[in-house]
């Protein structure tokens, strides 16, 4: 049974993303032998046909002979299986898991797979768990052995490495996960393993200090072995060990991560390159090169805050952790050049050692080495900038992708390749998708502009646009618009490509809502328009007068709520601690119901039943206010009747706020100037307020209309409130409420206006200019 331990270090293997393998060779049906262990016509003493097969894997593994396959049915099987035989080059033995609907498990304290004094064997999909007396995968004295996506997850309390391989030669262990407890191995390869790789796998344990344990993650002895594109992870004392007495072994394209011990150590070992790797957050040192090494080469790796730095999964009393230490008689011929390390943000740290601890500039004097070596961390320093010299470079990355020459980037590097990255995964940039979207709520159109999407290594050749409602266009240019049938909120995306296949796209959500009216709104608490220039800006009520930044659609979204779209911005308003118009799309936070006061000012709620507040000229409105007072009412003035001028049809002259508002209306002007100019304001029921843009004051029918009108209040209250008739000759009249009488240009005009009047005349009728 898995324990819970184990099950996070399952977890913790898996993380590194790796593929496992699921496809199996195939083989002709009378060279198969199967094992269903679920079928009830299953025997082991029978013949191993699909329609007799073996319960168990052992009949199968004593049987089996070259060119033959042992086919392994989904089940959990308690067993160490030893595979007796070997094939030959032309014809190997295949043991694979049948994984269609499940998992091959090889389960309990001794489980596990055994090849002792065999050769070309393949084995692939299964699972060993549990194990803790014995290795899960055993290999000895063998040759061309391979295993693909054989994972080993040991039990707690191990006493014994998860994979062990014992003179082993010229055999392949690739994409397999180990996970192992803090106190074994993960996978060793003694003295007399020779020409073997581990590709593509993950190798994992606790990533704890214990004080006891000192557990390697792959520990190698022998020589002409490779670790490459593998992930390792955890373990006390060294994720990648190359111990005294190994020869020519290749560490390349791997990624070391979080642990309380050392990334890569190469103790005592002879002809090591350790190249292209990436390490980090290691509890040590990252990479330490020690004892009488020799001809050990450290180029083109990544190291990144590796040493001591307080992590609670450390050693309390470590200290003294490098990213990169070479020590001892290392120094004399260990070759360092072309890493990047990054060790925090001191300008100077130490974080290197030629024996001593030295800063970079200080290890560069000591040792002659890392001309080229890099201090920034900056993962686009690592661009095209490596070694594809150094020894034990590869072609490739960790995940296969070819070295790719970014045209953005200067080539730094040396060898034959200078455009090669440091550490483990070559950047091949694909384009970068970015687009705006326009919204026009008139006519439900949504445009998408792609222009600021970025190439790859080559050209954007297509773009590709999903308007969310089934609409797809694609095409060579970079903008596209389409027009909706029904409103709502869509996710809608961009998809650019390049010439060379790569990819990217961006994704934003849109809300197509009704326009119910375009409204400027007039703060009661300064008289001044809310407004709003881009979509970084809060909304102030800071405006003298209603401009293309104070205009805002009503759009209606449904259950008697109502969205504020700037059309400055073309955004909605959303409200969380301030207002701000940058939404493309309508959430709760901008979501308001309009309610209309008894005086004619509106007043917004938000969800929460808060409202919208204007505390002054200066400072941003907000949505938190839990009453309505005079911050949070506001003037609603229709966009169409503001900025409008008054002529009277008594003289033919407009009507000014003489004096800037100081003296009375009179209707003696011939141009338009500012004082001039007038909105109205709508109080609903076609009641309206005059809002003299002279002095930014309504207009009063004063002395309850028995005096002339004049531009001086701060609130329309009833003798601020007028009736707008609407002539059939395509005039207006002013009724005044205070006392039902409708206003008059005096005199032909010589006169102020005043509203005295009973009937409408042509002294009271006005024509409304634009």
């Amino acid at each position: 049974m898995r324990t819970a331990s184990l099950a996070g270090l399952t977890a913790l293997a898996l993380a590194g993303g790796t593929s496992l393998a699921t496809a199996a060779p195939a083989q002709a049906a009378d060279g198969t032998l199967y094992v269903r262990q679920l079928s009830s016509a299953c025997s082991d003493t029978g013949p191993g046909t699909l329609a007799q097969p073996f319960c168990s894997i052992r009949p199968a593994a004593a049987k089996v002979t070259a060119g033959q396959t042992v086919d392994i049915g989904v089940g959990t099987y308690p067993e160490r299986v030893t595979i007796a035989s070997s094939g030959t080059p032309d014809s190997p033995i295949h043991v694979q898991g049948s994984t269609t609907n499940g998992t091959v498990t090889l389960s309990g304290a001794t489980a596990g797979v055994v090849i002792d004094g065999q050769h070309d064997i393949t084995i692939s999909n299964l699972r060993v768990e549990g194990a803790s007396s014995e290795p899960g995968l055993d290999l000895r004295a063998s040759s061309a052995i391979t295993t693909s996506g054989v994972n080993v997850l040991m039990a707690t309390g191990a006493s014994t490495p998860a994979v062990r391989l014992s003179a082993v030669t010229a055999s392949f262990l690739k994409q397999s996960t180990v996970a192992a407890p803090t106190a074994v191995a993960g996978l060793t390869m003694d003295a007399a393993t020779r020409g073997v790789t581990v590709v593509n796998s993950i190798v994992a344990s606790s990533l704890k200090y214990d004080s006891v344990a000192n557990s390697q993650g792959i520990q190698v002895h022998g020589s002409a072995n490779t670790i490459i594109n593998s992930q390792v992870s955890g373990f006390t004392g060294t994720a990648i060990a190359i111990e005294p007495g190994a020869a020519d072994n290749v560490v390349v394209n791997n990624v070391i991560n979080s642990g309380a011990g050392l990334g890569i150590r190469n103790s005592g070992a002879t002809g090591t390159a350790i190249t292209n790797n990436t390490v980090q957050s290691r509890c040590l040192d990252g990479i330490r090169v020690d004892g009488n090494s020799t001809r050990v080469s450290v180029q083109n790796n990544v190291l990144r805050m590796n040493g001591y730095f307080g992590r609670t999964n450390c050693d309390p009393s470590a200290t003294g952790g490098l990213e990169l230490g070479v020590y001892g008689d290392a120094v004399k011929d260990t070759v360092v050049d072309y890493n990047n390390a990054y060790h925090g943000t001191d300008p100077a740290p130490v974080m290197y050692a030629w024996n001593t601890p030295l800063t970079m500039d200080q290890f560069r004097t000591a040792s002659g080495q890392a001309t080229h070596d890099l201090n920034t961390g900056a993962v686009t320093d690592n661009y095209d900038s490596a070694n594809s010299a150094a020894p034990g470079y590869q072609a490739t990355d960790r995940l296969g992708a070819a070295r790719g020459d970014d045209p953005t980037v200067p080539n730094t590097g040396a060898g034959p390749v200078t455009y090669a990255d440091r550490g483990s995964t070559e950047y091949i940039r694909p384009p970068g998708a970015a687009f705006t979207v326009g919204l026009d709520l008139g006519t439900s159109t949504v445009k998408l502009d792609a222009s600021a999407s970025k190439p790859g290594f080559v050209p954007i050749s297509e773009y590709q646009f999903d308007f969310g409602d089934g609409t797809l266009v694609t095409q060579a240019t970079p903008v596209a618009s389409h027009r909706y049938t029904s409103t709502g909120t869509y996710t809608v995306s961009v998809k650019v490509s390049g010439s060379d296949g790569r990819s990217s796209t961006g994704t934003q959500s849109v809300t197509v809502a009704r326009r119910t009216g375009t409204i400027a709104l007039l703060a009661m608490s300064g008289l001044r328009y809310v407004g709003a220039a881009t979509a970084d800006s809060r909304l102030i009520a800071d405006q003298a007068a209603p401009g293309a930044s104070t205009q805002f659609d009503l759009a209606d979204i449904g259950t008697g709520r109502v969205a504020l779209f700037s059309r400055a911005t073309g955004r909605y308003v959303t409200s969380s601690s301030s207002l701000i118009p940058n939404g493309t799309s309508v959430d709760t936070t901008g979501w308001f119901r309009l309610l209309v006061n008894t005086d004619g000012t509106i007043s917004l709620r938000a969800l929460g039943d808060t409202y919208l507040s204007a505390p002054s000229t200066t400072a941003p409105l907000t949505a938190t206010a839990t009453t309505i007072g005079a911050r949070e009412k506001f003037y609603r003035v229709n966009v169409a009747d503001a900025n409008r001028s008054v002529k009277a049809g008594a003289n033919s002259r407009y009507v000014t706020a003489e004096s800037g508002g100081a003296r009375p209306l009179i209707a003696n002007r011939t141009s338009v100037g500012a004082w001039e100019r007038f909105d109205l304001v709508d109080l609903g029921n076609g009641r309206i307020a005059v809002f003299a843009r002279a002095n930014n004051r309504f207009v009063c029918a004063d002395g309850t209309g028995t005096k002339p009108l004049i531009a001086n209040r701060l609130s329309a209250g009833a003798w601020e409130t007028f009736t707008l008739v609407r002539n059939t000759d395509g005039t207006v009249s002013l009724k005044a409420a205070v006392n039902n009488r409708y206003v008059t240009a005096d005199s032909a005009g010589a006169k102020p206006l005043i509203a005295n009047r009973t009937a409408i005349g042509p002294w009271e009728k006005f024509t409304l200019g634009g």
